[in-house]
């Protein structure tokens, strides 16, 4: 057996700083765009809109808590271009998820 296996959960490693910030931007990213996905197809094949609008504001809302985040744990030599290329990806996946999700009509 190997002595590299390290213990803890995945949230104590992640707040211990064991990843490197572009595996936590996104895999947090990633895991709240499926819970989108999965719930927002469902608020519309039931045509719950308002409900449907609500998590399209808190997917949007949970987007810039994670840019904020980038922004005070980069330590490269250019915060703004690094993160204005972020958010432009995040920008391009929430509303490519939202259009598939709004396929369910």
């Amino acid at each position: 057996m190997t002595d590299n296996i390290k213990s803890g959960s995945f949230r104590q490693r992640l707040s211990q700083g064991e990843y490197a910030l572009a595996i936590k931007y996104w895999s947090l990213y990633w895991v709240v765009a499926i819970a989108f996905f999965i719930a927002g197809s469902m608020a519309v094949t039931r045509e719950a809109w308002q409900a449907y609008l609500i998590m399209l504001v808190l997917t949007v809302v949970w987007t810039f808590v994670l840019l904020f985040g980038i922004k005070r744990a980069y330590t490269g030599e250019d915060p703004g271009k690094a993160l204005s290329r972020i958010a432009m990806l995040f920008l391009l996946l929430n509303m490519t998820n939202a259009l598939a999700t709004l396929s369910f009509i």
